[in-house]
């Protein structure tokens, strides 16, 4: 199994996920995949949400939360899910409005499992 087809599995499973992408920890996409993928720059998000989920986690850390494993964002157009793989690299999900956030938090954390393993 390949970072792609890991993320093509989350639309396999739940149509409203829109794309996904396997990212460093310094923002840069190693592996990406959209259903549209004109309707969104993953690589730039990935850089964006890296440095969001830094801050995150300093905030959690500063407010005894502990460590920062994942970080979920909801706007009127869709949703973002951003979680930890590894100490080096981090996992995007990103789905319609309209999507399940349980659903999507299980299959991102199934991912970065498989994610891991394959790392």
């Amino acid at each position: 199994m390949s970072f792609r087809e890991i993320l093509e599995g989350f639309h396999a499973k739940d149509p409203a996920v829109r794309g996904g992408a396997l990212a460093g920890a310094d923002g840069l996409a190693v592996a990406e995949w959209s259903a549209v993928p004109e309707a969104q720059d993953l690589g730039a998000l990935c850089a964006e949400m890296a440095q969001f989920f830094k801050e995150s986690g300093r905030i959690a850390r500063e407010n005894g939360l502990g460590e920062c494993s994942e970080v979920f964002l909801a706007g009127d157009r869709g949703q973002i899910y951003f979680r930890r793989v590894t100490g080096d690299y981090f996992l995007l999900l990103v789905a319609d409005p309209g999507a399940v956030p349980g659903k999507c938090r299980f299959l991102l954390r199934r991912g970065a499992f498989r994610a891991r393993e394959m790392l």
